[in-house]
């Protein structure tokens, strides 16, 4: 039976946002940053960001934490940046050259272990097909002691996909407090970046 015009709509602006590209790639990079940008100025503060570090951010999309990331790290720093979408790869690219930008996959990151002190993804591990096999994979990117944050917005966001995203399964803050426990990080906390933006922070041993 073919969907009904509201429900392909809607599934429409969630792949959109989930998957930007094309001609969408800059409208929703701008979209992106206006809706995210008070919780991803915080992840340099939760993550204890210091200049000189390596840091990666896994799906950067409109780039709204990297300014405040980029500065914490200084100009000794160095900030990495993968993402689903080429286009927002290459727009990411043209306007913070500092950064280093790559097109990957969460789950098989082009990059070697042991080679960032710390990693972060905010709202986009909301759209991994498996938030488990995405956090494993990261597991191996930083060195001992580097930390993991993942973040995201439970007021809206969550409900937003659970709403209109019926082929995505967001893992809540609870889920991911496991998931990261079972891929062998360590105490695994939950902080509160604004008001409704939670992260969820592990350790490396």
């Amino acid at each position: 039976m073919p969907k009904n015009p509201i429900r392909r709509v809607t599934d429409e602006v969630v792949e959109l946002f989930a998957h930007p590209g094309g001609r969408a790639a800059r409208p929703r990079a701008h979209a992106l940053n206006f809706f995210n940008r008070q919780g991803n100025r915080r992840v340099a503060t939760a993550l204890d960001l210091r200049a000189g570090q390596h840091v990666l951010e896994v799906g950067f999309g409109g780039g709204a934490a990297i300014p405040t990331t980029a500065a914490a790290l200084g100009g000794s720093g160095k900030l990495c940046g993968v993402d689903l979408s080429a286009d927002m790869a290459r727009l990411a690219a043209d306007r913070f050259g500092r950064a280093v930008f790559a097109c990957g996959d969460a789950q098989a990151l082009p990059l070697r272990g042991r080679t960032f002190d710390h990693a972060y993804a905010m709202h986009s591990h909301l759209y991994w097909p498996s938030p488990a096999a995405g956090i494993r994979e990261i597991h191996r990117v930083p060195r001992s002691g580097g930390r993991l944050l993942l973040g995201m917005d439970v007021v809206s966001g969550i409900r937003l996909l659970e709403w209109f995203g019926p082929n995505y399964a967001p893992a809540k803050p609870a889920l991911l407090v496991q998931l990261l426990t079972d891929a062998g990080f360590t105490d695994v906390r939950t902080e509160h970046l604004t008001r409704g933006v939670v992260a969820v922070i592990g350790v490396k041993p």
